[in-house]
């Protein structure tokens, strides 16, 4: 089939292409967007509204929510004899696609918080993800200086300065006292 001429295309979820050259693929593919993948239509009908000298250039429709709306889309078939060939394989094509919210949608995400009608990906995903890092790394170096401060120093310190080069038994060495609230029973 000359692909200029194909006006109109049928997608199903769950279906796969017509293969010949290549191997099979899912008829409706989502790729993210701010809406993530979980409304992924049943039927995607695609209107072949003109040819740019390169390529069709494609409308495509779906039964969503008014909180959603098509991304960017590609439309992409198997080329019959070779991969720019301007003949395709009949039920050969795919539709990759970004789902989006609208306007309506992002509303819906900013008053409750989640969205209610499935899987949201966060356009804030990565610095939801470094808050998590510091968070992280302050709790480490909160927990390093516990350690230092309470059971670091559990070696007795050595003073040359006053001993005039003359070290004393370990049993008469004298040691600091604990620090304020420190229980010996803990140790």
């Amino acid at each position: 089939v000359l692909l200029r001429e194909v006006q109109a295309l049928t997608l199903r979820r769950g279906a796969y292409t017509t293969a010949r050259r290549t191997p099979a693929v899912p008829q409706l593919q989502c790729t993210g967007g701010t809406a993530g993948c979980s409304r992924v239509p049943e039927v995607v009908q695609c209107y072949n509204k003109g040819w740019d000298g390169y390529d069709v250039q494609w409308q495509c429709k779906a039964d969503l929510e008014n909180a959603y709306r098509f991304g960017q889309i590609e439309v992409s078939c198997e080329g019959y004899d070779y991969p720019d060939d301007p003949y395709i394989l009949r039920g050969s094509c795919s539709l990759l696609f970004r789902l989006e919210l609208t306007a309506e949608g992002e509303r819906k995400v900013k008053n409750s918080g989640s969205f209610d009608y499935g899987f949201y990906q966060s356009r804030k995903d990565y610095s939801d993800s470094s808050t998590g890092a510091i968070v992280v790394i302050v709790l480490l170096v909160l927990a390093f200086g516990v350690y230092k401060l309470f059971l670091g120093n559990q070696q007795p310190q050595q003073s040359f300065g006053d001993s005039g080069g003359f070290a004393w038994p370990f049993w008469q060495r004298q040691q600091a006292p604990p620090p304020p609230g420190f229980k010996s029973s803990f140790t």
